[in-house]
């Protein structure tokens, strides 16, 4: 079962790790079919899943094949960022951009790093030119995705700890 260790980290056993890997793999799943494959009840799995999805799964998605619905470019971006100007304040600008996914700070001399997916050139360039026009951003380098080779949103859930 899930509880809070004093790193913060949730503790989880075996069977936790399994359900974490059957809704990652297919979040449709049934609680009948996981009580089948772990050889619970139906009632312990749902009280589990609960559990998990109070500490652990943050929500449930359908992951869209963006080509199929004309998206043609993917842009990465560094963004070199002029020190004057808290980072909070240009984080909070690039959380508001929607057509952003995601957003990183890193280390290095361009310290924010982003990605998204863009219909066509053209909004790939009015992106581009609106992170240029954000305050305090000095500089910007993209990158234009020619070809993906995996996209994998899942994650390898380690064993848990005894």
């Amino acid at each position: 079962m899930v509880s809070i260790n004093s790193t913060n980290e949730y503790q989880y056993d075996h069977v936790d790790k399994q359900i974490l890997e059957f809704l990652q793999e297919d979040s449709k799943i049934t609680n009948r079919e996981i009580a089948e494959k772990t050889e619970m009840s139906q009632t312990a799995i749902r009280t589990r899943i609960q559990k998990l999805e109070d500490n652990i799964i943050k929500k449930y998605m359908a992951i869209i094949d963006c080509r199929k619905l004309g998206y043609r470019e993917m842009v990465m971006a560094s963004l070199r960022v002029n020190s004057r100007r808290p980072i909070e304040q240009i984080k909070e600008e690039i959380e508001k951009m929607y057509r952003i996914k995601y957003a990183y700070i890193i280390t290095g001399d361009y310290p924010i790093f982003i990605m998204a997916k863009c219909l066509d050139h053209e909004d790939s360039m009015k992106l581009i030119e609106n992170l240029r026009n954000l305050p305090e951003v000095e500089e910007v380098k993209t990158q234009i995705v020619l070809d993906r080779i995996k996209e994998d949103h899942t994650i390898i859930i380690p064993e848990p700890k005894s």
